[in-house]
């Protein structure tokens, strides 16, 4: 009887599951059997990407765009986390994170990067560019941007790209107008002895200062001065302790995008090639923001008090005139290769 009921409760169980739809093959076999492949689901990569900068900036639009193109191109497979403000350090500290693969990517000027890439010191020749048209098409050069590429790559990094982002201008509590007038005064500059001997060339008194320390020294009397793009200028207050902004023109804003390239190495080709168009994404939007916004940074400086000098091309000349010896060091330093590509663009 015992065996009875059992074998009419087993039976009772197989048909229960056969009533349900149940079976005893695990999906992954029964898919099989129909000849489907099993799906297969993996966590998304994770980009971190960083910059120095506060969100109102070229850099947060650029760091946003490459972030939407990512998102939206990699079919799930790939997400980006952005930290502005120098969440995760200052330029250097971000470079070097980038290297060792602590930070996925990250933009700055290109001068702190020299300090990791000695040829990206070719934006640093002083003066170079006469109009922003110059600029552009430098920036844009593919032969440059190759030759240029091979040097990041020595140093563990993928150059995404280079853009530009206007050029940088002078702020002091007194007007420049020439040479002289930089007597004495002490600037500060980014971490690069190219930028430092510019200024000493043409009688100021450089002294290299992080970022992020830059509005308290400001503000304590530490510098007199400093230079910076014009968006920086605005979206980092440092008109709150400078009285008259100066469009030297001295130097290209000149952003460079990178990456660690072991990372982007052992991408998919079908990965490169969205972070590929995210970079291009990245840098258009930066373009688009700084460009869209310097007659209204222009006018909301004036409304702030602070006069803006535009200096002409005969007084930019007397400045630049003095900086031969910097043009000297850049050519030295450079990877000749690189100084190559980079007059040829320039000559076009």
């Amino acid at each position: 009887m015992k065996k009875f009921t059992l074998a009419l409760a087993l039976a009772l169980c197989i048909g229960s599951l056969s009533a349900c739809g149940g079976s005893s093959t695990p999906a992954s076999s029964a898919a099989a059997s129909n000849g489907s492949a099993p799906e297969k689901t993996a966590d998304p990569i994770v980009i971190t990407f960083t910059h120095a900068t506060s969100e109102e900036t070229s850099q947060q639009a650029g760091a946003l765009a490459f972030k939407e193109y990512v998102e939206a191109n990699s079919d799930g497979k790939m997400i980006v986390n952005v930290y502005p403000n120098s969440q995760m350090g200052g330029d250097r500290e971000q470079i070097e994170g980038t290297q060792e693969g602590s930070i996925t990517a990250m933009t700055s000027g290109s001068a702190p990067q020299v300090n990791f890439v000695g040829s990206a010191v070719i934006f640093d020749l002083p003066f170079a560019f006469s109009s922003n048209e110059d600029a552009f098409k430098v920036f844009q050069d593919e032969n440059f941007n190759q030759v240029l590429a091979k040097e990041y790559e020595k140093a563990g990094l993928k150059l995404l790209g280079a853009s530009f982002l206007d050029f940088r201008a002078t702020t002091a509590n007194f007007p420049i107008n020439t040479p002289a007038d930089l007597s004495g005064m002490t600037i500060r500059t980014m971490e690069n002895k190219y930028h430092m001997a510019m200024w000493q060339e043409m009688g100021a008194n450089p002294t290299p200062l992080a970022f992020n320390e830059l509005y308290t020294a400001l503000q304590q009397g530490t510098v007199d001065g400093q230079e910076n793009p014009l968006e920086l200028i605005y979206a980092q207050k440092f008109y709150e302790q400078q009285k008259y902004v100066i469009k030297t023109r001295h130097l290209p804003q000149t952003l460079i995008w990178i990456m660690n390239k072991d990372f982007y190495d052992g991408l998919s080709d079908d990965l490169k090639q969205v972070v590929d168009g995210a970079a291009k994404a990245a840098m258009e939007a930066a373009d688009e923001y700084t460009f869209s916004n310097v007659e209204r940074i222009e006018k909301e400086l004036t409304d702030q008090g602070i006069t803006i000098i535009d200096l002409t091309p005969e007084q930019i000349h007397a400045f630049s005139d003095k900086t031969k010896k910097t043009w000297d060091m850049v050519k030295a330093d450079v990877n000749p290769d690189v100084y190559d590509a980079f007059m040829a663009a320039l000559k076009k």
